[in-house]
């Protein structure tokens, strides 16, 4: 199909519709109605017509796509787009068809203009249109915002070069259209004084850089205008890595009301006029971007449910109630999080709702090293971040009691584009990950990962929207401990520390909350600080927006502002071993050194009773693994506890239970089930039972129990 080239101006019998008689276009977007969320059978193969909007100068049906929705706008009502899924497109210009063998006249004159109320949700990860018509960068124009904020009025006039006119970044944060604020945007163009955009009725940018008077030059006009959604995808920008970033999927997160079209240039005197005219009765209608949370149960537990964020990110995922996992606590204000939104990587979260993550295990394929493009093999990071849509990752709560919480969480390491690594043992199934969660009333936890190939551990604290780094975690990020009760705190006020506490395995977080996340390694394991991708404009810390909950298809994306959930990285460990422990405290620092002392020099169990057997203490577990041999229903044992050994709120798992509700005596002292003695009883496969108990007592002297 031939570019057509503008001959004269016709207008047709559009203009007796509308008020004002140089008015090509107006999507008023009153004519509110219900628009489908989930299409019917009928809808998707075209056997009933997409919900439409009426444009109001020439009665055209502009066909609403995705999951758009009306909403209250700067008069009457106005159209949300999701960024996601939805767009609008229609075409005022039926009759009009290119034919190569016959000149026509043009439907679009050499002067236009364009304004719209915008009101932005987040910014674009690119640019996202208001309105555009043609081939992008190759035919007609496009006025739109990009994904710092700044609006843009752009155009082709069939030379090498894509004309474009933007507006300026602030000095200070260099972003611009503020979030969730109503905004007169206006573009104008004419051969005479090129483009010109408006924001709010003043002058925001001019561009007249033109060798020739060629005017807009247009093509694919049977396709028509189209608003929110680009008609080609493109990779979002900031991308660490541009050979791991993809063109994407996504469309405008906002508002858009009074969008309206002229056949000529308006003047900045008439502009202004028009921004001024309208008062806005309503704020933008914005939910706000809350990561998460349930009221407090009062009990220790998992539950199913089905966590909320914000409705139009709800609204995209085709599933049913039972998605997401929250662990509770009913003598802590905190809360372990497997949430879809982290592709169920479990997420520890503070009293004031600040949330702590890990990595998974994690490879990655650097595709310029080897044979092939990277549209042929697994690309970038190969990790649980990547499965945007959660296909392979999944959570599964497999014990839940009074004594201790078990989940699972599975999940298949992958590239951006759904891709598996090598198959490291010939089975077909590629990397897979594999990891088990040991979860105790006092809030700690075992995290045990399974074999498999990557490294997994990375403390990565998440950022909510309307929010920096800096608001949730102290510049003194990272306080670390060794067993001998030295410490060293580290801040990057300065830039990135250097760990260099000898022996360090203890690592407690300090965000801004009362309760913190902690870590604990096996002797022999370390921690690094992550030294990477920080922009020190933006951040002190690394500041990223490609995870969570976001659907773009890049292993990494720099975030400047704090419009989107986001996520940043302190450290990353060896915890030499197959587990490490996990929680979140509030107590003095030697509380923290003695759970480390506990775990990684448990003190030994002896048994005084032959018809039990004690296999002694599974770090990976943090929980005494005993086997009854014979039905005997009075069990006695002992804690060797020293200032080395400590005992600390032991576990025990007594396989082969002969039944029955036990009762407690600790050093002779019976002690009521409730707080500091809780049992749960599970059953094998077998039939058999395995009763799991869970003490609060801390001791550095002989302990003795007696069960019964």
């Amino acid at each position: 199909m031939r570019i057509c080239i503008l001959i004269t101006v016709v207008l047709c019998t559009t203009l007796s519709y509308g008020q004002d008689k140089d008015l090509m276009l107006h999507l008023s977007f009153d004519d509110k109605k219900e628009i489908p969320q989930f299409k019917t059978e009928e809808e998707i193969y075209g056997e009933i017509e997409a919900t439409t909007t009426s444009e109001e100068i020439t009665s055209t049906h502009f066909h609403i796509y995705g999951l758009a929705k009306y909403v209250n706008g700067v008069e009457g009502n106005a159209m949300k787009f999701d960024g996601f899924s939805s767009y609008v497109e229609g075409n005022i210009f039926k009759d009009f068809e290119e034919d190569e063998d016959e000149e026509k006249e043009f439907p679009i004159p050499d002067a236009i203009s364009i304004e719209a109320w915008v009101s932005l949700g987040a910014y674009p990860w690119n640019w996202a249109p208001i309105i555009t018509i043609g081939k992008y960068k190759i035919t007609g124009f496009y006025f739109g915002i990009d994904s710092h904020g700044r609006l843009g009025f752009h155009m082709s006039d069939a030379t090498s070069v894509w004309h474009e006119c933007n507006s300026k970044l602030s000095p200070g944060y260099k972003h611009g259209l503020d979030l969730k604020k109503w905004y007169h945007v206006a573009g104008t163009y004419s051969i005479q004084n090129g483009l010109r955009i408006y924001i709010n009725g003043e002058l925001a940018g001019s561009y007249n850089d033109f060798q020739f008077d060629y005017g807009i030059i247009y093509s694919n006009l049977e396709q028509g205008f189209r608003l929110g959604k680009n008609r080609v995808d493109l990779p979002p920008t900031d991308p660490i890595r541009d050979w791991a970033t993809y063109p994407s999927r996504y469309t405008l997160d906002g508002i858009l009301d009074e969008v309206k079209m002229y056949n000529r240039e308006l003047s900045e005197k008439e502009i202004l006029e028009k921004f001024q005219k309208v008062k806005p009765l309503t704020k933008p209608d914005f939910a706000d971007r809350k990561f998460p949370t349930v009221p407090p149960s009062g009990r220790f537990g998992a539950n199913y449910t089905r966590l909320s964020y914000y409705p139009e990110w709800d609204a995209i995922w085709p599933a049913g109630e039972d998605l997401d996992v929250v662990v509770q606590f009913d003598e802590h204000p905190i809360k372990l999080m497997f949430w879809r939104g982290t592709r169920y990587s479990p997420c520890w979260v503070t009293e004031n709702g600040k949330w702590m993550a890990d990595q998974s295990r994690e490879t990655g394929n650097n595709w310029f090293l080897g044979d092939g493009s990277r549209d042929e093999m697994p690309t970038g990071c190969i990790e649980h971040m990547s499965d945007v849509q959660c296909r392979s990752t999944r959570v599964a709560i497999i014990e839940n009691n009074d004594a201790r919480v078990v989940i699972n969480w599975r999940y298949l390491q992958m590239d951006v584009k759904f891709r598996q690594q090598d198959l490291p043992n010939e089975t077909g199934f590629g990397e897979w990950g594999n990891e088990m969660y040991y979860i105790y009333p006092d809030g700690t936890c075992i995290r045990k990962v399974l074999p498999g190939v990557g490294g997994w551990q990375e403390t990565i604290l998440l950022n909510e929207p309307g929010t920096r780094p800096e608001d949730n975690i102290e510049l003194e990020a990272c306080t670390l401990f060794n067993l001998k009760g030295e410490s060293k705190s580290y801040s990057w006020e300065e830039g990135y520390p250097v760990f260099d506490l000898e022996d360090a395995i203890i690592q407690l977080v300090n965000l801004k909350s009362e309760y913190k996340p902690f870590l604990v390694f096996r002797e022999g394991g370390g921690f690094e600080v992550f030294n990477l991708e920080v922009r020190p404009e933006y951040s002190h810390f690394p500041w990223w927006n490609h995870w969570p909950v976001a659907q773009i298809i890049s292993d990494g994306r720099s975030a400047f502002a704090p419009d989107r959930a986001a996520h940043s990285s302190l450290s990353w460990g060896d915890p030499n071993g197959d587990a490490a422990l996990y929680g979140m405290t509030n107590q003095p620092d030697a509380e923290l050194v003695d759970l480390a002392m506990y775990w990684n020099n448990s003190p030994k169990l002896t048994m005084n009773s032959k018809n039990c057997v004690s296999k002694g203490f599974d770090y990976t577990e943090k929980a005494y693994i005993l086997e009854s041999v014979a039905n005997d229903k009075n069990l006695k044992f002992t804690f060797n506890a020293t200032r080395e050994n400590p005992l600390l709120n032991p576990a025990l798992v007594i396989n082969n239970w002969p039944g029955g509700e036990p009762e407690l005596v600790l050093n002779g002292e019976p002690v009521s089930q409730g707080q500091d003695f809780r049992y749960g009883i599970e059953y094998t496969i077998d039939g058999s039972m395995q009763l799991i108990v869970w003490i609060k007592v801390k001791s550095f002297s002989e302990t003795t129990i007696n069960l019964k």
